[in-house]
């Protein structure tokens, strides 16, 4: 509590605070409430963001996984290209030939990665938190690089560049991943 004490006559002792003393200390507090407050916005709207960063990258790293796998275990169905032979600016489809000799092609539809199997309905890889914006498959060597006459001179690689964004409480969240996957299970077809 302020306790005023006035003398009008004498010595004048006035005890408390004048109406512009508590307009300038009002104002500073208005101010440092206002600067903490976009401080404690910005800080939230980042946590968000990085929320919505690592979410997108874990599955992407599922999905990157997947296909690796796939790719590691099967060989490239250069005959599904046209003419046998690959764009080097890279492909929308990436074909493969498992063990089996089942045929599959991964591709993105809607942003999102698609498998198909042979001539069966294609199927979505599930993944909740990303939209694919952009996936481009590079195999190396551009045509089929086995010969029954020479031995091969590389074995085939598919270099996978996927630019992913994830949103989360409006926040977006967007990179690019690559990853280079050297085929394993090459060979001459039967």
């Amino acid at each position: 509590m302020f306790f005023l004490s006035l003398k009008f006559k004498g010595n004048h002792v006035q005890k408390g605070f004048t109406l512009m003393e508590i307009l300038v200390a009002m104002s500073i507090f208005v101010m440092v409430a206002l600067v903490s407050l976009s401080i404690h916005s910005f800080i939230l709207r980042a946590s968000q963001k990085t929320i919505a960063y690592n979410r997108a990258q874990q599955d992407v790293q599922l999905i990157m996984e997947s296909l690796a796998k796939k790719i590691r275990t099967s060989r490239v169905d250069y005959a599904a290209y046209v003419g046998g032979v690959i764009n080097s600016s890279g492909e929308d489809y990436l074909h493969l030939i498992d063990l089996a000799d089942n045929v599959y092609s991964f591709f993105v539809e809607n942003q999102e990665l698609k498998v198909q199997y042979d001539i069966e309905p294609a199927q979505t890889i599930p993944s909740d938190l990303i939209k694919i914006i952009n996936l481009k498959f590079y195999i190396q060597p551009l045509s089929y690089p086995f010969d029954i006459n020479e031995p091969p001179v590389t074995q085939p690689r598919v270099t996978v560049v996927m630019q992913v964004e994830a949103t989360k409480s409006g926040q977006k969240a967007g990179f690019t991943i690559q990853q280079t996957v050297p085929q394993r299970s090459g060979g001459l077809t039967p």
